[in-house]
């Protein structure tokens, strides 16, 4: 086993519990600050202003003197400004074309060390501007070909800091794909279920084949913000995410499916536990190695409020779809571009026309054990096998339940190992 797999199960340790109201909120006070000072400096050097004038701005504007009296500010405004002119010069290294460097043994062991630097900086940022170190997460590590998929829940602080992503390096260079949960956890919590999520923090669309101009729409539409991040996760394909505040986990995911159906997103990625994957690390979905990286311009701020959204509830496209003998095939329609959404939408046309439950999951499962191609095409891959088909298929089919309104009972109890095994919330992309 690799040393390091051992260490992080026990990264789940106590902390103090004794911190009360007053702490959790100077806590966020300080977090909310640093955030924008960092904001503040990188687009502060990006348009090229001297480091000098940084300093001397930030120093008049920040409220570091306020909330840490008896820290020294120039010292903590000089951190951010190395950290985020090293981060910079990281991205320009990786923006040099691999002809302008010399080629060896030394500047390939060179380049996979700035590959590391790169991963670790664009990771570490992005978690870092987008939640507290105390907050709790959850970090999924999924390989596909051997099925194995672990969740380690820790402290944003544990995740950042280098051994934890000397861990998450390992794993991705051996062929798993790294997601991380876009809303924290309760302290402690053992599981990323909804009853674990303390707040909702991001609103989320996950935008498959004809991504750009998917992405286009949203920017176009005066009805939703501009996002915060978008991340590239392979060739046309991408995750917006907007940072949220102040907005209930049951009407997060009602605005997260009006998101998705306004946008063509992903229907089956509307749940508050979602987990989306890591920028710096690569997708180990396809053949080749696709580096998931955050597109140019996004920015941490502003953070949003529920009426920035002004968007309302349009049909369903899959309500009044007539259903096929057939089971799964059927739900190949225009208007479903991924299988998890073929499924959701066969899972609702089903209920709808009363069948049992039981059933459908029965017959999703059936379907989702092997790999599906086109049948025009043998070589087009469709709907890949699900490594827990009947986790996936009651997973599905109790949210369509939720969502229909119908009374909600455990459709067969899981076993620990299945539970166990179960991001997907299973991160498919």
């Amino acid at each position: 086993m690799y040393p390091l797999d051992r260490f992080y199960d026990d990264t789940d340790r106590p902390i103090p519990h004794n911190r009360g109201r007053e702490q959790h909120e100077i806590s966020r006070k300080h977090y909310r600050s640093k955030g924008r000072d960092r904001s503040f400096v990188r687009r502060a050097l990006r348009r090229g202003v001297p480091a000098q004038e940084v300093e001397d701005r930030l120093l008049a504007a920040t409220e570091f003197h306020r909330l840490n009296p008896d820290c020294d500010p120039i010292t903590y405004v000089r951190g951010l400004i190395d950290e985020e002119g090293g981060a910079l010069r990281i991205l320009d290294v990786a923006a040099t074309p691999a002809g302008d460097s010399p080629v060896g043994p030394n500047s390939v062991i060179a380049a996979g060390n700035d590959q590391a630097m790169q991963s670790e900086a664009m990771a570490r940022r992005y978690i870092q501007e987008n939640f507290e170190a105390t907050d709790w997460l959850a970090v999924v590590v999924r390989n596909r070909e051997s099925g194995e998929t672990i969740q380690r829940i820790a402290t944003a602080q544990q995740i950042v800091s280098h051994e934890f992503q000397s861990w998450l390096r390992f794993k991705n260079a051996h062929g798993s794909d790294v997601y991380l949960s876009l809303n924290p956890l309760s302290e402690h919590a053992h599981g990323r279920t909804k009853a674990d999520v303390k707040e909702i923090r991001h609103l989320y669309l996950d935008l498959d084949d004809g991504g750009q101009q998917k992405l286009a729409a949203i920017y176009e539409n005066p009805a939703v913000p501009h996002p915060n991040y978008v991340l590239q996760t392979s060739r046309d394909k991408y995750q917006a995410i907007w940072r949220v505040e102040g907005i209930p986990p049951r009407e997060a995911e009602e605005l997260l499916r009006r998101l998705a159906q306004r946008f063509g997103g992903d229907r089956a990625a509307t749940d508050a536990t979602r987990v989306f994957r890591l920028p710096g690390f690569n997708n180990k979905k396809y053949e080749q190695d696709f580096l998931v990286k955050l597109t140019a311009g996004t920015l941490p701020e502003p953070v949003y409020h529920r009426s920035d959204f002004n968007i309302e509830t349009v049909p369903y496209d899959g309500a009044t779809a007539r259903p096929s003998a057939t089971v799964l095939p059927s739900l190949r329609t225009s208007s479903a571009d991924t299988q998890s959404e073929r499924d959701w939408a066969y899972a609702i046309r089903r209920l709808r026309r009363g069948d049992q439950p039981a059933d459908i999951v029965r017959e999703m499962a059936g379907y989702r054990t092997k790999d599906r191609y086109d049948s025009q095409d043998s070589r087009k891959l469709t709907a890949p096998k699900k490594p827990n088909p009947r986790y996936y298929a009651e997973h599905t089919v109790g949210r369509a339940m939720a969502y229909l309104g119908m009374a909600s009972r455990p459709l067969e109890k899981l076993s620990d190992q299945d539970k166990s095994r179960s991001p997907e919330n299973d991160p498919h992309r």
